[in-house]
């Protein structure tokens, strides 16, 4: 039976790059167990294989021997490749019937097909200042976007610049600013037999394409390279091209958008005014991928991914409590899905990997900052406790996270800023949530305070009366945003699967209460085995 190519997709079909002003781009690596005293974490980043490009455009895996982050002061970029699928099935047959293959130039002659066939376009875009000023002439990018046929392996530069159309380009026509580069990797039979290693790890016969970030610079026009009284030197001399007359230099910019402070400013004594005029090299990209089918008439199949490109992680061995996997699994029936198929052996240890994740975020806060610049003033007797005896936690003026907070756990005390110790606020949250990583302390702490986690863990989008754009209480977690600038909450799956967990916690404690019996802990089972084995050998002859 001939085999019919139904459908496309592109895996990943979304990808974070990163910027880099390195020429060598990031080694790839995966999290891995801590397994050293010197890591905060749960985990580290550990080499994996990475697909190094030839000069043909080829691509060759490697294995790393460390993760190397940075040559010298300059950050590697991380730029992520694209791997192009297959949905194959015969001519008559169901979807349902339908196979995922990895789209490959065999596959594609199979088809009567080469990959000339196969057309790539890149639409990449700044939005910034457009979305500052209300004014689509100032977002710049590829005009029009970038199209290559997957048989040309060159690789292409994206020039960023202003719309046809603007009456005033930000960006000179004859200039333009570099937003990264995009490569159609040329495919090769994968090794038959061969013991390489990487061989059930790696396809490099799948057609991939890659996109690579720009360098992370600045542009403006010949004022933001100027040393002034109110400001220093934004841009170098060279990215000083941009036309100031275009609507971005010294206007004033719409207050819709937050956090607000997150653009140079013409005056530095003001947290915000009238723009500098400045832009970066970042962009958000649709890379679109289109297969023409043989045969008059038939419709090309499509398929299409998203690049975003920002700055370096901050922290690459700290893994977030809120990923995109989890934003994305909010908007679909996935979340309730998985959730639903769990065991209660798969959601103690998805509970608990929860809570090493938070840990792992909070093992990177300087709350003590965050709790004099971020905390609200807390008013009347809502929020407000007699004071901790021996809390150590009192400025500023009551408020979120002092020793007056009522959420605080009165049992538990913050010592006082010491020159040991000037961080006491975060030690003390790095010590509790490393407590809480374990799933029996968790157990605990629910059998002590039953609504200990309701009342800590903030509902999705819940915002509290007096908390603004700036300041929140302590509601787990603090201090954070969500995209809407308001505070930072887990997702709707997260927050009902964790207090889900909560009550069939509560229920069993209470079980068990009302029967005499109490379970043990795994940890506890295991020490009482080893206790019982040590009996028997000593009993033996």
């Amino acid at each position: 039976m001939k085999t019919v190519i139904h459908g496309i997709f592109v895996d990943p079909p979304i990808a974070i790059a990163r910027l880099g002003g390195s020429s060598v781009p990031q080694d790839a690596y995966r999290w891995a167990e801590a397994d050293n005293p010197r890591s905060e974490g749960n985990t580290v980043i550990a080499p994996w294989w990475t697909l190094d490009v030839t000069p043909g455009g080829s691509v060759e895996p490697r294995m790393p021997s460390n993760v190397r982050l940075r040559d010298g002061d300059l950050i590697r970029p991380v730029a992520p490749f694209f791997e192009v699928w297959a949905l194959v099935g015969g001519k008559n047959d169901a979807p349902s019937k339908w196979r995922e293959m990895p789209l490959t130039a065999a596959l594609l002659k199979e088809c009567g097909l080469d990959q000339s066939a196969i057309t790539i376009q890149v639409d990449a875009k700044n939005r910034k200042a457009a979305r500052r000023r209300a004014s689509s002439s100032l977002t710049f990018g590829t005009f029009p976007p970038l199209a290559v046929t997957a048989n040309d392996h060159g690789v292409h530069m994206l020039h960023g610049v202003s719309p046809p159309d603007a009456e005033t380009p930000m960006v000179p026509r004859d200039r333009a600013i570099p937003m990264g580069y995009f490569q159609v990797m040329k495919s090769r039979p994968q090794p038959q037999g061969a013991n390489v290693g990487w061989e059930g790890e790696v396809n490099v016969d799948v057609i991939r394409f890659r996109f690579t970030p720009a360098k992370g610079e600045f542009y403006g026009p010949p004022q933001a390279a100027l040393q002034t009284e109110t400001h220093g030197i934004a841009v170098s001399e060279e990215n000083a091209f941009l036309d100031p007359d275009a609507g971005w230099f010294s206007q004033a910019t719409e207050r819709v958008i937050e956090p607000a402070d997150t653009y140079d400013i013409l005056r530095a004594d003001l947290d915000t005014g009238p723009s500098l005029g400045v832009v970066d090299d970042t962009c958000e990209a649709r890379i679109e991928v289109t297969l023409a089918l043989p045969g008059r008439g038939a419709a090309p199949l499509k398929a299409h991914a998203n690049v975003f490109v920002g700055p370096p992680d901050f922290a690459p061995d700290r893994r977030p409590f809120l990923s995109l996997a989890d934003e994305l699994l909010d908007r679909t029936t996935g979340g309730q899905r998985r959730s639903a198929a769990m065991t209660a052996a798969d959601r103690d240890a998805w509970v608990e990997d929860l809570f090493e994740r938070i840990y792992e975020t909070v093992s990177l806060f300087n709350l003590d900052h965050f709790q004099n610049d971020r905390s609200i003033l807390l008013k009347g007797n809502r929020l407000r406790r007699k004071p901790i005896p021996g809390d150590g936690a009192k400025t500023p003026r009551d408020h979120a996270m002092t020793h007056v907070d009522a959420l605080r756990n009165p049992s538990l005390t913050v010592g006082p800023t010491t020159r040991d110790q000037p961080l006491p606020l975060s030690e003390h949250a790095r010590t509790r949530h490393r407590a809480l990583q374990d799933i029996d302390a968790l157990r605990e702490l629910i059998a002590e305070r039953p609504e200990r986690l309701e009342a800590l863990i903030r509902r999705p989008f819940e915002v509290q009366a007096d908390e603004t754009f700036n300041t929140t209480t302590m509601r787990m977690p603090p201090f954070m945003r969500n995209s809407n600038a308001m505070p930072l909450t887990l997702s709707f799956w997260q927050y009902d699967l964790l207090m889900d967990w909560v009550a069939s916690v509560r229920k069993s404690r209470l079980k068990s209460k009302r029967t005499g019996m109490r379970r043990m802990s795994k940890q506890a089972a295991d020490r009482r085995a080893l206790v019982l084995a040590r009996l028997d050998r000593g009993k033996a002859p």
